[in-house]
């Protein structure tokens, strides 16, 4: 999709091969768990020269996933707002809703409660990019550890039902990304029939 809207994928190293990302449009950027090597953000920021970075957003609260959220506020300003479910015990300034939308320029980013890797998981829909992006929820062809009946109702319920046009990032450098309408079919956590079958499923994790 030809949007304005740009995603930046950072491996950014960290506790397991951290991804952090970063999306821009116009002015505005905003970045999803800030981690691992902060200086590799910091030269993506830098090169495409936003004058607003208007939030940090995070998928769940797991140490390896906010390490760089200080010192991207001491850098760009400590009046960022930091945005997560309202059970993330990382400190925060919007506690987000399923399905609550922050404006991004001229659109928006919708946060879709995910529990089951952990009770605060989220992911975030950026549309207009096409991305998803899926912390340790949603691996390509994997999932996080988690717990298994809420892990499979978020496959069934929550990710299943979106749009197979969205592109997968997660929150590890397994697999980069691939469209979700692909893991739909070759994922075997995301299209498990049954929770039984899921919970067999997880014995290979």
């Amino acid at each position: 999709m030809d949007s304005g809207v740009k995603v930046f994928q950072i491996d950014c190293g960290g506790f397991d091969s951290n991804y952090s990302y970063i999306a821009v449009t116009g002015n505005s950027a905003l970045i999803v768990d800030p981690c691992g090597d902060i200086k590799k953000s910091f030269a993506v920021l830098d090169k495409v020269h936003a004058l607003k970075l208007e939030y940090i957003l995070l998928t769940h609260g797991h140490h390896d996933h906010v390490t760089g959220v200080e010192e991207i506020k001491n850098r760009y300003g400590n009046d960022i707002q930091v945005a997560g479910h309202p059970l993330c015990r990382y400190p925060h300034s919007i506690n987000l809703k399923d399905h609550e939308k922050l404006p991004f320029g001229t659109s928006y980013v919708e946060c879709l409660y995910s529990p089951g890797h952990t009770e605060d998981s989220v992911i975030y829909k950026l549309a207009e990019a096409d991305a998803l992006f899926t912390g340790d929820t949603l691996f390509i062809d994997c999932c996080g550890y988690c717990k298994d009946s809420q892990m499979f109702n978020t496959m069934k319920n929550v990710i299943m039902p979106l749009e197979d046009s969205l592109i997968v990032y997660s929150g590890h450098n397994y697999v980069p990304f691939e469209s979700l309408g692909n893991q739909k079919k070759t994922n075997i956590y995301l299209n498990a029939s049954s929770l039984e079958v899921f919970r067999e499923n997880l014995k290979s994790l």
